[in-house]
């Protein structure tokens, strides 16, 4: 297929670093030129997205994005609103792709007149109370990253037809279950002999780093060489209250933040026991990168993680925000070796079968073509 034969996506994302929607994002964004597509991002000009972007030799179109629901974002909303519609506009996309709930306001008023259908990715956990807030209900295609989140948008009052899941998949070819991480370890100052529990995620609240902390006292009781690895960046008050807490505790030299890396294997491979410790979590790539690299995994019972995570078999669940059973159920697997190994072999042939970038494609362009035919059908009816 000819390159100017191929439809043209505008994809919609307002955040500048990248994170696990943002690694997704880039592995659908190299895809779909292999099926017929054309991928264009609108998104800010500056930041660790768009750097990715550029040295992918992926086209993008600077635009400004507020916070929809922010008082202070209010004033700046009809200049945000304008510059995404200037964009539109000069593209003449097939249909939008929003990366996330957060700009489908901002889309649907700058699409306004325009005549193009909107697709809106829902990447977290949704009270169906939200469903409403982001105006959900009024766009053509709503992907769903997990089944949990499809029920909470019909609950919202998103009509059935237009819900399709999309779960995440990740590239496995780049990650080797054989790295021992012992580089990683080194740059951090890990001792060789340490056991390593870690988290990738983005400082939020709702990741639940908190939690883990106030269980690490008792991980440590039980488990001497025991060490926490923290991967992400975020909310700056957050990570304060992170190292004040681990400071209270009396762990701070047992927690590592490793802050925000372009490359996250490196610091999986250096983990012996991945932990997801999130109070809200609309699926969890982090955790499917990590079982990926043949880690076991202790989750919570949040949003898709149990879709991900097999209890027993893959790894270990627990309820949210239960500091508790969270310290149990580590002091379980790193005091098992042969378990946790187990568990790591089984997450990885699970990850393989089910969550590959070829399978997220796959039902990605079963949603797109769901899409495409209602496009098609109210044309030919406005024709008509």
């Amino acid at each position: 297929m000819k390159e100017g034969s191929k439809r043209k996506v505008l994809f919609v994302h307002g955040i500048t670093e990248i994170g696990g929607a943002e690694r997704e994002l880039l592995g659908i964004l190299e895809s779909l030129p292999r099926y017929g597509y054309c991928p264009v991002v609108a998104c800010p000009s500056d930041g660790p997205l768009a750097e990715e972007l550029t040295r992918r030799s992926i086209p993008r179109k600077e635009a400004m994005f507020v916070p929809w629901r922010k008082l202070w974002g209010y004033l700046q909303r009809p200049a945000a609103i304008r510059g995404l519609r200037q964009v539109i506009d000069t593209e003449q996309p097939s249909f939008l792709h929003v990366n996330d709930i957060w700009w489908v306001p901002q889309a649907l008023r700058a699409a306004t007149g325009r005549g193009i259908s909107i697709a809106a990715h829902v990447r977290q956990e949704i009270e169906p109370s939200k469903v409403s807030r982001y105006e959900l209900a009024r766009v053509d295609l709503v992907i769903a990253i997990s089944e949990q989140v499809r029920w909470s948008l019909q609950m919202g009052g998103v009509r059935p037809e237009r819900v399709r899941v999309v779960y995440s998949g990740i590239d496995c070819s780049t990650l080797s279950s054989d790295d021992s991480g012992q580089q990683a370890k080194s740059r951090l100052g890990l001792p060789t002999h340490a056991l390593v529990l870690g988290t990738v995620a983005n400082l939020f609240s709702r990741k639940g780093y908190h939690v883990l902390l106030q269980a690490l006292p008792r991980i440590l009781a039980s488990v001497q060489q025991a060490h926490y690895l923290v991967v992400g960046k975020g909310d700056t008050e957050y990570e304060r209250r992170l190292r004040s807490l681990a400071r209270e505790l009396g762990v701070a030299d047992r927690v590592h933040f490793a802050g925000f890396q372009p490359s996250v294997q490196p610091y999986l491979a250096a983990m012996d026991l991945y932990v997801h410790p999130a109070l809200m979590e609309g699926f969890g790539i982090a955790v499917l990168e990590a079982m990926a690299m043949g880690r076991a995994v202790v989750a919570t019972v949040v949003g898709g993680v149990p879709e991900i995570v097999r209890h027993g078999e893959t790894g270990l669940l627990v309820p949210s925000g239960d500091s508790e059973a969270l310290a149990s159920a580590v002091i379980d697997l790193l005091s098992e070796p042969e378990r946790r190994a187990q568990f790591g072999r089984a997450g990885r042939e699970r990850v393989l079968k089910d969550f590959t970038v070829e399978a997220m494609m796959g039902q990605l362009l079963g949603a797109y073509d769901s899409l495409l035919v209602r496009i098609q059908t109210h044309l030919a009816t406005v024709i008509s």
